[in-house]
């Protein structure tokens, strides 16, 4: 027997008594219910301790890999991918966990020689289908993804002011995104930039309905598992420093709140890159996916449920917190890589978080988003960029005063393909 450094010195793989059966199966049973639960904490707990009275199968030890993946435990979710692979072979599945293992550790190569490895399987270890869409989201991770983008604004749902319906628009240039639009159906428009918004001033005449048409490119980031090691010292500006403080994104946010301080102070440790680490694992491990709740900081903090807009307030209130500048980003969600949509109704809201002398796109929803960001985030707007506190994306001005009114919630239709 040995023991497995990567489950802690405490497991014996192999030591199974005659007593230990039940145990074992009682174990399996509750890391399956734990899995239906979502709680994937319990389920890696429940999966170690099978796995310390029985060898396990490969099912248990894939299992396992993905139980920590999803908490953000990227090294060992990778460890664990790996010694399944070992102690149970190559087989389709082992290969499909151990790619998404090196995919969440942001390391391309082992993702890359998984699938290869995959597609050179004889057909005795094929034990389900092909990874055709492990493929397509590997090219996704390394090609830039082409969007055809259309939205059809019915002109009685927009307020009319002074003959033109106001709407802020996609960024035309902006990180990974680079666009170009235009507007038909209107008796004019025009497009300029306000603060750091792209805003289309549309005069309808006697359209009921305007197309605006958008051709994007995406790039995806893969930044790797050494990514958060490796950023240093931030160097605040007087902007910079704007992206610190208080922030208003339909209610008031404030870092120095004194409950969100014992939240973050064991957190506040390492690299910049480090410590925003350290808060998406903390929301994966601590904040649950569900609708339905309050979304001021004080609700938050104590349900510790709720959906993208209430992660994405609480991790920029975190970051900020522990001294790294970060953003409330607004736009839609799309797939990435080749497909078709109609209707689509993607509302999504991220973060932006400035490392490395730049800002980068993080998913609060996805703890291993620092290390692989992927393309289909398509950004109309972030909270707070060169505003300030009074910088709200859900009442935005023009000069002269005039509501300047969103996108957000339009349904849209088109395609995307790899830009290849």
């Amino acid at each position: 027997m040995r023991a497995i450094a990567l489950l802690g010195a405490w497991i014996m793989i192999g030591a199974v008594s005659a007593a230990m059966p039940n145990d074992y199966e009682a174990a399996f049973r509750a890391a399956q219910e734990a899995k239906t639960r979502g709680d994937w904490a319990a389920m890696e707990a429940a999966l170690t301790k099978a796995l310390s009275l029985g060898p396990g199968t490969e099912y248990m030890w894939r299992s396992l890999s993905w139980a920590q993946m999803h908490q953000g435990k990227w090294r060992l979710a990778l460890d664990n991918a790996r010694e399944n692979v070992r102690r149970n072979g190559s087989t389709t599945w082992s290969l499909q966990q151990l790619y998404a293992a090196g995919m969440a550790a942001g390391d391309l190569e082992i993702a890359r020689k998984a699938l290869a490895d995959e597609a050179n399987l004889p057909e005795s270890k094929r034990d389900r289908e092909p990874l055709d869409a492990e493929r397509k989201a590997f090219r996704a991770a390394t090609v830039a993804t082409v969007y055809d983008l259309t939205w059809t604004i019915n002109v009685a749902d927009y307020e009319v002011q002074k003959d033109e319906i106001i709407i802020n628009i996609p960024f035309r240039e902006h990180l990974w995104q680079k666009s170009s639009i235009t507007i038909e159906g209107a008796e004019g428009s025009r497009i300029e930039k306000i603060g750091h918004k792209d805003v289309a001033f549309i005069k309808p005449g006697s359209a009921s309905t305007v197309t605006i048409h958008a051709r994007m490119v995406h790039k995806p980031e893969v930044r790797g598992p050494s990514f958060a090691d490796r950023t240093g010292p931030i160097q605040i500006t007087p902007e910079l420093r704007l992206a610190l403080g208080p922030f208003r994104n339909n209610l008031d946010y404030d870092p120095a709140d004194p409950e969100l301080a014992a939240v973050v102070a064991p957190l506040r440790r390492g690299t910049p890159g480090q410590r925003v680490q350290a808060v998406l694992d903390w929301l994966a491990a601590n904040v649950k996916y569900e609708a339905g709740y309050p979304d001021d900081l004080a609700s938050i903090l104590k349900n510790r449920k709720g959906v993208c807009h209430h992660q994405s307030n609480l991790m920029v209130a975190m970051c900020r917190a522990l001294g790294v500048p970060a953003l409330v980003a607004h736009g839609v969600r799309l797939g990435a890589g080749e497909t078709e949509f109609k209707d689509a109704v993607g509302s999504h809201g991220w973060v932006e978080v400035y490392l490395n002398g730049k800002w980068v796109g993080v998913e609060p929803l996805n703890p291993n988003s620092l290390r692989y960001f992927d393309s289909g985030y398509l950004i109309v707007d972030a909270t707070g960029r060169g505003g300030g506190p009074g910088d709200d994306h859900f009442r935005m001005y023009t000069p002269d005063g005039r509501h300047i009114q969103g996108l957000q919630g339009v349904p849209v239709s088109g395609k995307s393909w790899f830009a290849e």
